[in-house]
């Protein structure tokens, strides 16, 4: 089946407000789950038990709301945590590794997707670097005839 110039040529690479979508969600996503993750990963090192609020994340927000880990957990994993001010610096430690993980991932799939790209078209660098310098101007005409015309072309066209 033929496919239309249109279709073979219409950019699928994600658009910039799409990124910006995503980068919102994904970050509002690990503002959430960093606080448990780290309470998890402190209360493995704690008491040995890898534990997290499983089926009480309710109780579990609701306890970091109010400032306070350990809600939602077993009484005995809860026990073993350190203080809520240690907890919360180490949070704050997870969100800034965490966030800047996801700036780095989400400039990498930009990179690789190519959004705010363009597609097929080289730098000026990447052009030189490929043809030469010196050929890069002696076909200047032929790679930018809208910027390299030579003179004289339309009076010998409308001749023959």
């Amino acid at each position: 089946m033929e496919r239309s110039r249109r279709d073979r040529f219409t950019s699928i690479a994600p658009t910039a407000e799409e990124f910006k979508v995503a980068v919102l969600l994904g970050g509002i996503f690990v503002l959430l789950i960093t606080p448990l993750i780290v309470q998890g990963i402190v209360a493995w090192t704690t008491s040995g038990d890898l534990a997290l609020p499983d089926g009480h994340l309710l109780d579990a927000y609701g306890g970091l709301l109010h400032g306070k880990f350990g809600a939602g957990l077993p009484h005995g994993v809860a026990n073993a945590l350190p203080q809520d001010t240690v907890m919360w610096v180490l949070t704050v430690v997870g969100e800034v590794v965490m966030l800047g993980a996801a700036v780095v991932a989400g400039m990498r799939m930009r990179d690789l997707t190519g959004a705010n790209a363009r597609h097929g078209l080289a730098t000026p660098a990447q052009a030189a670097d490929a043809l030469g310098l010196p050929r890069l101007r002696m076909n200047a005409a032929v790679i930018r005839p809208d910027l390299y015309a030579r003179s004289g072309r339309r009076g010998r066209a409308a001749n023959k």
